[in-house]
């Protein structure tokens, strides 16, 4: 399958067309496709062709929130090159995509909060002009898989997905994905919501639980954050299911004024 991802034109007619042949990719993996430059009215020189990976992150600030547009991953695909009135010049490329990228397809449906594409940067003789943002697909790891499973087989539904501007230990991009679950019906009393961030690193996951507690007697309430490092090679060897039933049960105890 494939998917025509811009369509721009350019100073003296010049056009770009790039096609990714990938309709869904992983992060870690890659997007591959071509871009097609086909010359205008007269010659020009292409000083660099360069494709960024953009996401759209919630910003906060002062208590207001707003949404911006942020590239986390860029790749120049073709050096100088002189373009003839009328000439396809076309440029396949490989592009490498970030192992803590957000994902924004979960069995096959798309995540309606996450935002994400390709767009194309081309440089006319010193003038530059980029393209539009063109949505490309990329679904979680098999780690990233197995874990939202063990939440779902936990008793939590997922309610919605965001992207937030900011920095946690051992994120890399500047920002990170938030995965929102409704909680299961024996400890909502004791929680809101749970909130689900993963932090892929080369050989384990940092997976971080956050529950949004209900305050009480003596008990204000507010969040708590646990945070586990899974080994991608023991994901295999262990109950997660169970492991997150635990974790969402210590979350949404009640604690008094001595904890």
């Amino acid at each position: 399958m494939v998917f025509r991802k811009l369509k721009a034109r350019f100073g003296g007619g010049t056009t770009v067309d790039t096609v990714v042949h990938t309709p869904v990719a992983q992060p870690g993996g890659f997007l591959d496709g071509v871009v097609e430059v086909v010359g205008g009215e007269f010659e020009q020189q292409i000083n660099h062709l360069t494709l960024r990976l953009e996401v759209e992150v919630e910003v906060e600030r002062n208590d207001n929130e707003h949404r911006s547009t942020m590239s986390f991953a860029e790749q120049r695909v073709a050096d100088p090159f002189v373009l003839h009135p009328g000439e396809r010049h076309s440029v396949p490329f490989r592009f490498g995509v970030p192992l803590q990228a957000p994902f924004n397809v979960v069995h096959g449906h798309d995540l309606p909060g996450v935002r994400m594409g390709l767009r194309t940067e081309l440089d006319i003789a010193g003038s530059l002009d980029r393209g539009d943002l063109d949505p490309v697909r990329i679904e979680p790891i098999p780690a990233q898989q197995q874990l939202l499973a063990a939440f779902e087989r936990a008793g939590c539904h997922f309610r919605r997905a965001d992207v937030e501007k900011g920095r946690l230990p051992g994120a890399q991009l500047g920002f990170y994905q938030e995965v929102e679950f409704t909680p299961p019906r024996d400890v909502a009393r004791g929680l809101k919501e749970v909130e689900v961030t993963f932090l892929a690193g080369p050989h384990t996951i940092d997976v971080l639980i956050e529950g949004d507690r209900r305050g009480g007697f003596l008990d204000t309430g507010g969040d708590r954050t646990v945070r586990l490092t899974v080994a991608y090679d023991h994901l295999e060897q262990h109950d997660w299911t169970s492991e997150v039933r635990r974790h969402l049960e210590e979350l949404a105890r009640r604690r008094g004024l001595f904890g």
